[in-house]
């Protein structure tokens, strides 16, 4: 009776309620599969289990997606958010991410690499009589990073924050949990007229180098394929705003031996395969490949542990090596 008096009353409210439930248990159902890959906030308790279900329906993945759009290819398991809170107090709402690396686990960063274009061509649009130019990186000062910008989730926002050498002369456009799906779109760059995306920033000013570092959090979401080509569509517009600048394209952080080797889908076997893929789109001429995991990796291709407070973010003193490695892997022309 009361049951019934309730939904005579507040027939709304029963409504969104089983709406809610519902919601629920889709995402209870699909948290290993369709949606693994935004299982790992909800797991410690940041958010609701439904929120799994609008985070996917904002990528366009939904429980029917689950053969193409959601990884088919692995078995999700967890992100590690632990100490995020501490590392990152600014008051970002999602929940951090995890890491990113090199194709096969040990590039060398100081040599000039061979990959081509996805299509075998020069996607960077430069005249043909520059086709036989060859650039080597070589060693640079701080002040190349003056008419540098960055973009990145939560390691690249501690780079901003534990390395005053870059963040007093870089440009830094990054967020916690920010993906490659959403780094253009998503309005999160404070102005004096309000927050912006990084498609109207890069409108509006210009840089002579932009750095990214995106990929981890995407891991559960799409194959390979998927994300490489989501990743092309961010730097073909990044050229297109940005023509004149030299962009880098960081390969994915490693996460530690100890997270890698217990966890499905985020480990270092699936983000060189990723790193393999987005290296494709270097032509060598304005857009390059870089690997970091070397300054920071433990010999055996993973991040060294006593580097990092939760097996996927560096530590503040660590971001020391992520730093010296970019002085020593540029590009001058």
């Amino acid at each position: 009776m009361k049951f019934k008096k309730l939904l005579m009353e507040c027939p709304i409210l029963i409504g969104i309620t089983s709406i809610a439930i519902l919601l629920t248990i889709v995402a209870l159902c699909f948290k290993d599969t369709v949606y693994a890959g935004y299982a790992g906030e909800e797991t410690f308790g940041r958010h609701p289990a439904l929120a799994m279900v609008f985070r996917g329906a904002r990528d366009n993945v939904f429980p029917w997606s689950s053969e193409g759009a959601a990884g088919a290819n692995y078995e999700p398991v967890q992100e590690s958010s632990e100490g995020d809170d501490e590392a990152f107090s600014e008051g970002e709402e999602n929940a951090a991410q995890v890491s990113e690396d090199n194709a096969d686990g040990s590039s060398d960063g100081g040599e000039d690499t061979s990959f081509e274009s996805e299509d075998g061509g020069d996607i960077s649009g430069n005249d043909a009589e520059d086709e036989e130019t060859v650039y080597e990186f070589t060693e640079v000062d701080d002040d190349y990073f003056c008419d540098a910008l960055f973009i990145g989730d939560s390691r690249t926002v501690g780079l901003s924050e534990y390395c005053e050498e870059l963040d007093s002369r870089a440009t830094f456009y990054s967020k916690v949990s920010l993906t490659i799906f959403a780094c253009m779109d998503k309005e999160f760059i404070k102005t004096e007229e309000g927050t912006i995306s990084v498609d109207q920033a890069l409108r509006e000013n210009s840089f002579g180098k932009i750095y990214i570092m995106l990929g981890l959090n995407e891991i559960g979401v799409g194959d390979t394929q998927y994300f490489k080509d989501a990743y092309k569509e961010v730097i073909d517009r990044i050229t297109e705003l940005q023509p004149d600048a030299i962009i880098y394209i960081q390969g994915i952080m490693h996460v530690a031996a100890k997270k890698s080797d217990h966890d499905k889908v985020f480990n270092n076997d699936i983000i060189n395969e990723r790193n393999a893929a987005i290296a494709e789109l270097a032509d060598q001429k304005r857009i390059f490949y870089i690997d970091m995991n070397e300054a920071v990796d433990d010999g055996n291709g993973n991040l060294d542990s006593t580097l990092s407070f939760d097996d996927v973010h560096l530590k503040a003193s660590s971001y020391e090596r992520w730093h010296e490695f970019l002085l020593h892997n540029a590009i001058v022309r």
